[in-house]
């Protein structure tokens, strides 16, 4: 799966959603699926995924839905990708060695493929939902402060 699937924005859309509403108050998935224009069973399954892997929690009954397991300072961008995509972001994660001295090149370009997933992993663990967030937060603010067209 690569890792900028639908299925991952859908994720990383719904948890933004869900960091904007107030930590007191659940959401229910048909409320976030139509402001974020998802279709509801798809982001059951996304959410469904999400509360397996502790980003999210559920909460039953009346006034139930969908919040945060924790703040989104506290909920890294590597977790809900890793959660969504598993745990090889880039690479197969095939199982068998290559030999350094096997005369080809594939050595080389795995070792390239492996630091690049290192990379990517690290950057990945260095941004929290919070970090959208306030992107999310900064791009409303402009859109609010120009003119209409």
């Amino acid at each position: 799966m690569p890792l900028f699937s639908a299925k991952m924005d859908y994720a990383l859309r719904a948890l933004v959603d869900l960091a904007l509403q107030p930590v007191d108050e659940a959401c229910q998935s048909r409320e976030i699926a139509h402001r974020q224009n998802i279709t509801g069973p798809y982001l059951d399954q996304i959410l469904a995924v999400l509360k397996r892997e502790g980003i999210i929690r559920s909460i039953r009954g009346a006034g139930g839905g969908y919040t945060l397991a924790r703040g989104a300072h506290r909920i890294y961008l590597g977790e809900i990708v890793r959660a969504v995509v598993g745990p090889q972001l880039l690479v197969s994660g095939g199982s068998s060695k290559l030999d350094v001295g096997d005369g080809s090149s594939s050595y080389i370009i795995r070792q390239f493929e492996e630091r690049t997933e290192r990379h990517l992993a690290s950057y990945l663990d260095s941004l929290t939902l919070a970090d959208l967030v306030s992107d999310k937060l900064r791009l409303d603010e402009s859109l609010s402060i120009m003119p209409s067209i």
